[in-house]
């Protein structure tokens, strides 16, 4: 089984067509409305906004179902611990010794939650639609030196793959009867000796592969670098451009002039 998978999906929907300037706008946009709001209402329509633009990309179910499965965990330890260490204002509908829970509370704490699984989503909207070439392009044509464009792609691309080769070993270690569950806390630590050693050898491997690779493309041999394939700013990116910033500017006058987003419940207190 092979563990080299990618967060890009191939496709040529209109989102994968999209300058990857202009999606970098869209998740700098969305995550400052969203750190801009306390309302649960607003995240909830952004998270509806990101699964539609993903759904209408095309992208795979699974990998929905994936972002969900590990954002999800953050998401409930968030809303749990601002529900107990923040008692509320307002008729309490749990009072236990300092536990004391009100309808305030609650929406707070949902509202932090949703925030956080809305701006993976949204971050995962640009990785999801952007392959790394075009990833790294977008950024170095915004500033950001190469090198650090390529560092930055690499890790985003070698993360899930290592993540895929510690399961594999994992599984293929507990197929020889290592017991991963036996024992305190310490035992089960030094169970996963054996993982830990494979894994440090495929990390060297793919290093010293990795680099050979960058080697042999003349990586830093030369001041002034050349592209294969250039980024092209079309009119369908000026007109989404100027949509996103409509949209954030609106988002910003309203939550100045009329408090927009910030009470839990309420869009306009």
């Amino acid at each position: 089984m092979s563990v080299r998978y990618d967060l890009y999906q191939p496709s040529d929907s209109w989102l994968h067509r999209l300058d990857p300037r202009v999606k970098l706008l869209f998740v700098a946009s969305i995550s400052a409305i969203l750190l801009m709001s306390r309302n649960v209402w607003v995240m909830l329509a952004a998270l509806a906004a990101v699964h539609a633009a993903l759904w209408s990309a095309g992208i795979a179910g699974r990998r929905i179902a994936w972002v969900w499965r590990v954002t999800l965990p953050t998401m409930v330890l968030i809303a749990v611990l601002w529900v107990v260490l923040n008692p509320g204002e307002g008729p309490a509908l749990l009072a236990v010794w300092f536990l004391r829970v009100t309808v305030e509370t609650i929406a707070e704490g949902l509202a932090l939650a949703l925030r956080i699984g809305a701006l993976a989503f949204a971050v995962f909207t640009w990785l999801f639609t952007t392959d790394q070439a075009t990833l790294v392009r977008g950024l170095v044509s915004l500033g950001m030196s190469h090198s650090w464009g390529l560092i930055l792609a690499m890790a985003l691309r070698y993360l899930p793959t290592m993540a895929g080769t510690f399961r594999v070993v994992s599984d293929a270690q507990q197929a020889r009867a290592l017991d991963l569950t036996r024992g305190n806390l310490v035992a089960r630590a030094r169970a996963y000796l054996p993982i830990v050693v494979a894994m440090l050898i495929t990390a060297l491997r793919t290093a010293e592969n990795l680099s050979r690779a960058l080697e042999s493309r003349a990586l830093g041999a030369g001041v002034r670098r050349t592209y294969y394939r250039q980024l092209h700013y079309r009119r369908v990116d000026a007109a989404w451009t100027v949509a996103i910033v409509v949209a954030l500017g609106l988002f910003l006058w309203a939550r100045i002039a009329w408090g927009v987003g910030a009470a839990p419940l309420q869009l306009v207190p």
